[in-house]
């Protein structure tokens, strides 16, 4: 996990307390700060230093932030296990979530890279949404090639091959997960998503509206690209996909929240 200035104490705890509370704890906890942070985080964090449920936590600091894909690196460097979980600040993990993965994980080991569904809430009281996506590898594979369907938060990944792919870039901006998913595909790790709400992602409009742009549109064409020229992507399919996201990250923020919605289940 890492954390940074703009993340609330309030959220931090949150989040901690949903993975100290596990039915099944982790051996080691690794906390990035990514650069300097508020007292409100930093009493949180001193807390739960001294929680014995999960026995070691490992605090690494940067002087000055540096994005999540650098942030993510250097935790890595510190990560000691078999495996390797990854959580959002500001998200929740369902009570067994730990368990379900590495009980699937541990009884799988044709499985490098497992994830799970989601659901979206938001803090102003918008109904919540479901996040599914498909099951198998070849499956998760060929959804891929349009669109992200892995929940970055859910991901319980063999920290061999983790580091075998070099671990994030940052390269195209904020699709550090994006990019690392295919590169994990194209090294032959292969993927499993458990059917089931491990994770509650925190949302809000202003993710929305972050997630386009003319910056967040040069990322999108050029990594693309860089899927089209590994053999990734075919040029039929290249073609289609930058009309769409084109169009997508071009829109206006309420626009691309609807958009986002129709490719959610709502939750009754």
């Amino acid at each position: 996990m890492s954390t940074y200035a703009a993340e609330t104490g309030s959220n931090l705890e949150t989040s901690l307390e949903s993975l100290y509370a596990q039915t099944v704890t982790p051996d080691q906890m690794v906390l990035v700060i990514d650069g300097p942070i508020g007292d409100d985080q930093e009493e949180v964090i001193a807390r739960y230093r001294r929680d014995v449920r999960i026995p070691d936590m490992s605090l690494v600091r940067l002087p000055k932030s540096r994005g999540l894909a650098n942030a993510m690196n250097v935790g890595l460097e510190h990560c000691q296990g078999e495996f390797t979980l990854r959580m959002d600040s500001d998200d929740v993990c369902a009570p067994d979530r730990v368990k379900l993965e590495l009980d699937y994980a541990r009884s799988h080991s044709e499985i490098d890279v497992i994830a799970s569904w989601s659901e979206e809430f938001y803090d102003d009281g918008a109904p919540s949404h479901l996040k599914v996506a498909p099951v198998s590898h070849d499956a998760v594979v060929r959804a891929l090639r349009w669109r992200n369907v892995i929940v970055h938060s859910s991901l319980l990944v063999r920290t061999a091959a983790l580091r075998h792919v070099g671990g994030y870039r940052a390269t195209y901006g904020k699709l550090e997960d994006y990019d690392l998913f295919i590169r994990l595909s194209q090294a032959g790790f292969r993927f499993h998503v458990i059917p089931k709400v491990l994770v509650r992602m925190r949302s809000s409009i202003e993710q929305r509206i972050r997630r386009g742009g003319l910056g967040y549109w040069l990322n999108e064409i050029r990594f693309r690209i860089d899927c089209f020229r590994s053999g990734f992507l075919n040029l039929r399919q290249l073609v289609m996909i930058t009309v769409m996201y084109s169009v997508f990250r071009l829109i206006s923020g309420q626009f691309r929240r609807r958009l986002y919605a129709l490719s959610r289940v709502p939750i009754v």
